[in-house]
């Protein structure tokens, strides 16, 4: 079953000779193995410029401090809903994509929070990325980081490509956005004058639309199970797509996002297609440079799950403080079977991990939560959120 995704948007440097028509696509079935030659490349100086942008990030965390007195993310440090849910995996899956936690049907658990990306906070009439981060409990299996309390994270983008394409972009963009914390115009000027400033400058051109509306991307690859696939949250709900027309006013509210996702919430079941874009060219579909998209007419996302949020509060004081203080998502707190990809990733296990031993610190924690299940999770839960073996 092919997913929702409504368009096609093509980014970054694409040489034409490695532009193939559509007939000359791969045969379907023909997926590239995760541990093949050239699916993963380290980049020049990778690891001492990925230091470098670790320290930067931290810098940003420390300016936030200073200007709120308390210290957020580096990345997605905006909270705008935190919801419960469960995520159903399909049944009959195709060979490929039952691989990973996807090998057999099921039912999980989650908890799921929508944030805005950029490194400062601003009101939610600027449009900008927004993002959501998945924590599914009673997944078991041999874990990346050796402990095991049944969890699989995965984090989403509002758009299938990103401008910190790779550890050196980050450095730069990151170099200019600390220079110009106070100016935000005097970055994005230089942000227009980038050789790349199509992918750049792309974050400023994003529709401004309700975040229950929009599609979110892994952007970066990750491997699934034998193969690579990216990810792909599309909302399902009629009532969700239609409102992807609906546009957010200068004149709004700052708040207006989480006020949107309050109202929505609260009153009506939210549903989303899970799916995976495998890979099968690396000509056209590069690992270690996620500023490229992968056509999605060429290589399809194929729903593999499906998310549902029955109505809730998705603003509990108690929820949102304990997602911002003491617990994390990152993808790399998973399976091995999900192994991040890709030089943006090998970037963001060393800058996430370092953000969030800064977060913990500056804000008095010893360090951080990992919940087994909802019944940790600091908010009321309503039967349809019960763990199955609670469930009567």
């Amino acid at each position: 079953m092919s997913c929702p995704v409504t368009h096609t948007l093509h980014t970054g440097e694409k040489k034409e000779s490695t532009i193939r028509q559509p007939g000359d696509s791969p045969p379907k079935g023909e997926y590239i193995k995760w541990d093949a030659q050239g699916v993963e490349v380290e980049q020049p100086n990778e690891k001492q410029t990925i230091k470098d942008v670790s320290d930067q990030f931290n810098r940003l965390q420390l300016y936030n401090f200073n200007e709120h007195l308390h210290c957020f993310r580096g990345t997605h440090l905006k909270t705008q809903s935190c919801v419960m849910g469960r995520l159903i995996v399909h049944d009959n899956l195709a060979p490929h994509l039952a691989q990973g936690m996807f090998k057999q049907p099921g039912t999980y658990d989650c908890i799921m929070r929508y944030s805005s990306l950029l490194p400062k906070l601003v009101g939610d009439q600027i449009a900008l990325p927004r993002g959501i981060g998945l924590k599914i409990f009673g997944v078991h299996g041999e874990k990346l980081w050796g402990e095991d309390k049944g969890t699989q994270d995965w984090t989403f983008n509002n758009y299938p490509v990103l401008e910190l394409r790779d550890p050196k972009t980050t450095y730069e963009i990151a170099d200019s956005l600390e220079r110009n914390w106070d100016n935000i115009p005097a970055f994005a000027d230089e942000q227009s004058k980038r050789p790349d400033s199509e992918l750049s400058t792309l974050p400023t051109k994003l529709p401004n639309q309700p975040m229950y509306a929009m599609p979110e991307y892994s952007q970066a690859a990750y491997r699934h199970g034998d193969y690579v696939a990216k990810y792909g949250v599309f909302p399902l709900a009629k009532e969700q797509r239609d409102a992807a027309d609906v546009q957010i006013k200068e004149t709004d509210p700052i708040n207006i996002i989480s006020q949107q996702l309050h109202e929505y919430h609260r009153i009506n079941k939210v549903t989303y297609s899970f799916c995976a874009q495998m890979l099968q060219n690396l000509d056209e579909q590069p690992v270690d440079d996620i500023g490229i998209e992968w056509d999605p007419v060429k290589y399809p996302f194929e729903q593999i799950a499906t998310l549902e949020f029955e109505p809730q509060d998705s603003l509990l004081p108690e929820f949102r403080t304990w997602w911002d203080d003491r617990i994390t998502v990152n993808s790399w707190h998973g399976l091995k079977e999900h192994q991040p990809l890709g030089s943006t990733n090998r970037m963001r296990r060393v800058v996430y991990a370092e953000s969030r031993k800064l977060r913990m610190r500056v804000n008095g924690h010893k360090d951080y939560i990992e919940p087994r299940s909802l019944n940790e999770v600091p908010a009321p839960v309503s039967a349809p959120f019960l763990p199955q073996s609670l469930r009567a």
